[in-house]
């Protein structure tokens, strides 16, 4: 039982089969139309109505087959119906139509040397237009029977057939010419040729329109899988970020960069979840985190994780964003705003973020099962501890001196400088009005 995603690649496929059929039922209507014209023009003068009226019908198959393709009616077994009416349409013609219409009993059988069977070779290449490898194969076997039913209805009435086996080995030019000339020599060699040059033309553009489906049904599926990666991805930060990420495959892999890492956490988090229930917990949080990621997305940031309550955010990583520490202060601000201006699951939360800017590692690590992506480094350890100084400083929002240094279209006010545990020296901290 094929599972959910072959099935989808194989419609994707069925699709496509369908767009070249119409491709090649337009393509056949181009190439009739002015063969009709001829006809009209040149034939209907002299009397020759057979030809235009095989024109006229076969372009009028070919209408009803793509009107059933576009009103969405056509089957597969269409396919077959009207490729061998077409083949059958084309032996009626060669048996049917004059040669002359001054000379009367021409041998039929000069049709053979006067027309060869190149025109065949466009029922197969209208049924490869089709991406059907069973299509083509059948085009191949339809046209060889045809060809060879019309030559024995033709050489059946024949009471005197001269063959290339007729010619002695030891045969003088004239002799050549008389033979192949003669309006009895059928050739059934040159028959025989003929069919084995179409079924093998027929076998390698089976094989080629097979290798071709191969490649759409890869691209399909390369397709599918890219669109699925993006839709999981693009929950943790827009659509085109996503796409951005996923078009740049080294995008993911372990690198160092300056970045601008933003850790927000909620305030009062613990009393919350204390006199709610669980689901009610969950769906808060469910609600706080679609609008934050929303808001960090909008300033071409990309969510690293949530650690519980809290969100980190990277600006410049992975994505190339050259105003990060910029970007950075105006998604915090927008943070702000969003807690300030709306409620979640029937709460107003406080939050407090920390912004750093620096050196940070980032890449995907994991094993060879599971991966995940994150960043590493002093910068991120700082942007925590930033966040966690707002509730003794009584802010909402700080950033680091390298944060406040290259965010210039952002006016951050000095708080002052702190001590930051797990560093030597003091800090300069700075803040954001909302």
């Amino acid at each position: 039982m094929r599972d959910a995603e072959t099935l989808a690649v194989e419609a994707d496929l069925a699709a496509a089969e369908r767009a070249g059929l119409r491709l090649a039922l337009i393509g056949r209507a181009l190439v009739l139309a002015p063969v009709a014209g001829w006809y009209a023009w040149y034939g209907v003068p002299v009397g020759n109505y057979v030809g235009l009226a095989a024109v006229s019908a076969f372009m009028t198959l070919g209408f009803v087959h793509l009107f059933l393709l576009l009103t969405g009616r056509e089957e597969e077994w269409h396919r077959y119906l009207f490729l061998a009416l077409d083949v059958i349409g084309l032996g009626l013609l060669v048996v049917l139509t004059p040669l002359s219409q001054s000379a009367e009993d021409i041998p039929r059988i000069l049709v053979f040397r006067a027309y060869g069977v190149y025109y065949l070779f466009l029922i197969l290449a209208v049924a490869a237009l089709s991406l059907s490898p069973r299509l083509v194969l059948f085009s191949g076997a339809a046209v060889v029977a045809m060809l060879w039913a019309v030559f024995l209805w033709i050489t059946s009435p024949m009471t005197r057939k001269l063959t290339w086996s007729d010619i002695p080995p030891d045969a003088d030019r004239d002799t050549f010419v008389r033979t192949l000339l003669d309006p009895d020599f059928i050739g059934i060699g040159n028959r025989v040729e003929e069919s084995a040059v179409i079924l093998a033309a027929a076998a390698l553009l089976a094989v080629a329109v097979h290798r071709a489906r191969n490649v759409v049904r890869a691209r399909a599926r390369a397709e599918r899988q890219r669109r699925r990666a993006q839709d999981i991805f693009g929950q943790y930060v827009p659509t085109e970020v996503a796409a951005a990420i996923l078009a740049n495959q080294s995008a993911l892999t372990p690198q160092s960069k300056e970045a601008s890492i933003l850790f927000c956490d909620l305030e009062g988090f613990t009393r919350i979840s204390e006199q709610k229930p669980p689901v009610a917990v969950i769906q808060l949080l469910n609600e706080f985190f679609d609008a934050a990621t929303e808001i960090v997305g909008q300033h071409r940031g990309v969510v690293v994780s949530f650690v519980g309550d809290a969100i980190v955010a990277a600006f410049n990583a992975p994505l190339e964003l050259r105003d990060h520490a910029d970007a950075a202060v105006h998604a915090g601000r927008g943070l702000l705003t969003l807690a300030e201006r709306r409620r979640f699951a029937g709460e107003t939360l406080q939050l407090r973020i920390g912004i750093a800017t620096g050196p940070v590692a980032s890449g995907s690590v994991g094993g060879t099962r599971r991966q995940t992506w994150t960043v590493y480094g002093d910068t991120v350890n700082l942007a925590q501890r930033l966040e966690g100084l707002n509730k003794e400083l009584g802010t909402r929002l700080l950033a680091s001196e390298e944060t406040a240094a290259r965010a210039r279209g952002t006016p951050l006010r000095e708080v002052g400088s702190v001590v930051v545990r797990g560093r030597e020296q003091v800090v300069k901290v700075f803040t954001a009005e909302v």
